[in-house]
């Protein structure tokens, strides 16, 4: 049988609380040294606990079964308390039985006291065919793998050709977006006389150099001349870091008439599928991989939000041909990949969404036409759905609108919560609506769009900057898969330490 209980009994209240499951979660207001919660019953895969992490919260010890006791934190220093639910534990791969969770109040030193508990709601299922624990990959030790900072976001310096120090060149860098929802890449050549192409700093070919007579095309807008990248395929000398690969990539010679504000950009997706080339040429990561260069086929981010706060010497960095151990905290959730695409691309994830404060939260899963989730770094926008998806979302939530512009207002506390499926079996929350434009009837901006006539939905850097991610290629594209896990804010994370295991 299953129960729930809270103790003392007498001190634990219902309050209203953003995006509660419930509307209402349980919050112990009295007696917080005697605080615990005991849960029973019957989960034969999958537990999860979800609360508020928040800066009148503290210290958990979990414990199953009476087994070894695990550390739940549930303070947040900055926290205003209009944040959502999120996920505090999960476990996986529990015995078909009987469990019993007990949860106590934990001393806290940080704040000298005991904090206060809540409890909002508790998730069990059975392992999803897709929730793959095996999905990790593993790292060798002593790696060979290099690490850079970066400034704007997904911008990296590479030095590429005559430029190179491998090839006795100044190290002069080239600025170029490393875009994982695009492929090929092309950079500004200094054979480029159109005046669009000045003030860059553009590509020098090497001794290395070798042209391979084909011309990529890349359209944009209407795909007019005015519109259009024209670059020669070459291979040559690609450095990030303290590493080089003679690698293929666009050298352009006609870019669109509004310029580029960067000098080239680096599509950064997978170009196997299951083994097979499904792409125009591998990426300079996956030339590092296949030439011995690197130890492992990944590409490692660590973004900094514009409102983390870190010490100084904590920076933006990409690393390559390992994970920084420095720069996470926990688990990696390693989240599985269709096998047919090239881009970054889920094949299904739980979705829930909120209206907010005092609503309840709503499992959407079956009520979305498209599963498919694509992971791109060249996106600004934070969510974008398919036309049909948009309607349902914006009536699930009680978005106001349209107006006459086709535009909607989100509820200011509204959030939405996925679940991909991943080794961790993480949730991820975030806000859907923007609270600095509030109309001043609770009503904010979206975060979300329509995408239009599109079959997958499609998230990017607004979502990525939350985290620390990491993107394996696998072997060929066999054992490809992404990583997220919770960044390291804190001055540790200015050092650098290679994953291994």
């Amino acid at each position: 049988s299953s129960s729930l209980q809270f103790f003392p009994s007498g001190s634990w209240d219902d309050v209203p609380a953003p995006g509660a499951y419930e509307g209402n979660a349980k919050f112990l207001l009295a007696q917080k040294s005697s605080g615990s919660i005991v849960v029973t019953l019957p989960c034969d895969s999958v537990f999860q606990l979800w609360g508020y992490q928040r800066s009148d919260g503290g210290l958990y010890s979990l414990s199953f079964d009476s087994g070894v006791a695990t550390q739940v934190d549930v303070y947040n220093s900055t926290s205003t308390g209009a944040d959502p639910p999120v996920l505090l534990y999960s476990a996986s791969n529990l015995a078909n039985s009987i469990h019993t969770i007990n949860i106590t109040n934990l001393y806290d030193n940080r704040t000298s006291t005991y904090g206060e508990m809540n409890f909002d709601h508790i998730v069990i299922s059975s392992e999803d065919s897709k929730t793959s624990s095996n999905l990790a990959p593993t790292f060798p030790s002593n790696p060979s793998w290099t690490t850079e900072t970066i400034e704007d976001t997904y911008h990296v310096k590479l030095a590429l050709g005559a430029n190179s120090p491998a090839n006795g060149g100044t190290g002069k860098q080239s600025e170029v977006l490393f875009d994982t929802g695009a492929g090929g890449a092309w950079v500004v050549w200094n054979g480029c006389t159109e005046s669009q192409c000045d003030n860059h700093n553009d590509y020098v070919e090497s001794s290395h150099f070798q042209n391979t007579t084909i011309v990529d095309t890349i359209a944009y807008g209407n795909g007019g001349p005015a519109n259009t990248m024209v670059s020669y395929r070459v291979n040559d000398t690609v450095t990030f870091g303290s590493l080089s690969v003679n690698s293929l990539f666009g050298a352009s010679y006609s870019i669109p008439s509004g310029g580029e504000s960067i000098d080239g950009n680096f599509g950064m997706a997978r170009s196997y599928c299951g083994g097979k080339l499904c792409a125009s040429y591998p990426n300079f990561v996956e030339a590092m991989y296949e030439q011995g260069i690197i130890s492992s086929p990944v590409i490692a981010f660590y973004q900094l939000a514009s409102t983390d706060n870190v010490p100084s010497g904590v920076q933006n960095e990409v690393a390559i041909g390992a994970l920084d151990a420095n720069k996470y905290t926990g688990s990696m959730d390693w989240i599985p990949l269709t096998s047919t695409d090239s881009m970054w691309i889920s094949p299904g994830n739980t979705r829930y969404a909120s209206a907010g404060l005092g609503k309840p939260t709503l499992d959407l899963t079956s009520k979305f036409n498209h599963t498919k989730m694509t992971f791109d770094t060249g996106d600004p926008g934070l969510l974008g759905l398919p036309t049909n998806d948009w309607k349902t979302l914006v009536s699930a939530v009680g978005a106001q609108g349209p107006d006459s512009s086709g535009n909607y207002l989100f509820p200011c506390n509204s959030t939405m919560t996925f679940n991909f499926n991943g080794s961790a079996g993480r949730n991820y929350t975030f806000n859907l609506a923007d609270i600095t434009k509030d109309n001043g009837s609770g009503f904010c901006s979206p975060l979300a769009n329509d995408a239009g006539d599109t079959t997958n939905w499609i998230t990017g850097v607004p979502f990525f900057e939350h985290y620390y991610t990491a993107w394996y290629y696998g072997n060929k594209g066999v054992g490809s898969t992404l990583g997220l896990g919770w960044k390291n804010l804190n001055a540790t994370a200015s050092q650098s330490t290679p994953v291994v295991g």
